[in-house]
């Protein structure tokens, strides 16, 4: 069943709220079945008095508790992401090991780059610490936190996939995954990164413009840390800042613009999350 017609079926009320949701509410004598493009949350349910579905397609959850049904529908992500929070803090057991699991990954990320830097000098993983704030701070899931510690592992370290999938899931490790260059244009750039800068940076565009909400999230918190690193190097240092960088100015521009406008389309959008805000107020700032 398609979850408008669940609606027409049993929700004879309808209320708008004015943060942008919209709640179905009625009434079904007898057990529903999962619409179209929804997922059963089971570690959330309660057979036979509570059931909860959600949808990243259609922005959307459902309840059955009880009897009643409930379709909460969110125009923007935000309040999407705010309510499944709410269900999980309502709903869920509480994850003990969630503050240990970060923790080990910031002990594990800090190990791996131990001996890296940034362009300014300071330690790598000064980049990975503000891309899992700017996570936390958008309410992300703790997987997709766990990832902004890790996304740059695979890339940069002897770290593989499989090695942050025994440790963190295989969840976290498909995020990880979905931001990392794959192997062959990473074996390119070895010899030469300017060379084929543009490729790698046309494949992340790619990517992106067909990437879900939560990876484009990730990828949105990455390049919004990267941008508020140069825009301070720059301020400190000055325009000579630019000839660290595998390409010039113009380059750099067409991809933070190229890279806002992947992240800006299709359903799958992050146009209303503070971190694609933000990433948008500094690529006018420093172009």
């Amino acid at each position: 069943m398609k979850i408008r017609e669940l609606i027409s079926q049993y929700c004879d009320k309808t209320e708008k709220k004015g943060n942008g949701i919209t709640i179905y509410s009625g009434t079904a004598t007898e057990p529903i079945e999962t619409p179209e493009l929804f997922a059963y949350m089971d570690f959330l349910s309660d057979e036979p008095s509570r059931k909860i579905w959600h949808s990243d397609d259609y922005r959307m959850y459902l309840t059955q508790i009880d009897g009643k049904i409930t379709v909460y529908e969110h125009v923007r992500l935000a309040n999407y992401r705010i309510q499944l929070l709410d269900l999980k803090e309502k709903y869920g057991e509480k994850k003990e090991m969630e503050l240990p699991d970060l923790a080990d990954a910031f002990a594990f990320a800090s190990r791996e780059h131990e001996n890296e830097t940034r362009k300014s000098g300071t330690p790598y993983i000064s980049h990975p610490m503000d891309v899992a704030s700017i996570l936390l701070k958008e309410n992300a899931s703790h997987e997709l936190v766990l990832a902004g510690w890790l996304h740059d592992l695979v890339e940069d370290t002897d770290v593989d996939i499989e090695t942050i999938k025994r440790r963190y899931g295989e969840q976290v490790a498909d995020y990880v995954d979905a931001v990392t260059e794959p192997e062959e244009l990473r074996q390119a750039a070895d010899g030469d990164k300017t060379q084929n800068w543009k490729d790698r940076k046309e494949y992340t565009v790619r990517k992106m413009t067909r990437a879900n909400s939560e990876v484009k999230l990730l990828s949105c918190a990455d390049k919004l840390a990267n941008i508020r690193d140069l825009i301070s190097d720059i301020r400190m240092e000055g325009e000579g800042f630019w000839d660290k960088f595998n390409a010039p100015k113009e380059d750099q521009e067409w991809y933070y613009r190229s890279i806002l406008e992947a992240f800006a389309t299709g359903p799958q959008n992050i146009k209303d999350t503070r971190a694609y805000r933000d990433l948008e107020e500094c690529v006018e700032q420093l172009f």
